[in-house]
């Protein structure tokens, strides 16, 4: 298994401070400063926007597919 991670600078939504972004799943970032996870979204611009709770994550390996 291969893990690969991103690290990035950015403004935490829940803390309201720039800080230290670690992307922990596709498009999923958690705030050092904090432990909140964002969502990043581009459109022309990068913001990171509160993820739902509700949301579940899997890990996916390469075998499926």
């Amino acid at each position: 298994m291969k893990f690969t991670t991103e690290i990035v600078t950015g403004d935490c939504p829940e803390c309201a401070a720039k800080t230290i972004l670690i992307n922990i799943d596709n498009n999923v970032f958690r705030c050092v400063n904090c432990g909140s996870d964002v969502e990043q979204k581009v459109n022309g611009v990068i913001k990171y926007m509160k993820v739902d709770k509700e949301d579940k994550m899997v890990l996916r390996t390469d075998s499926d597919g």
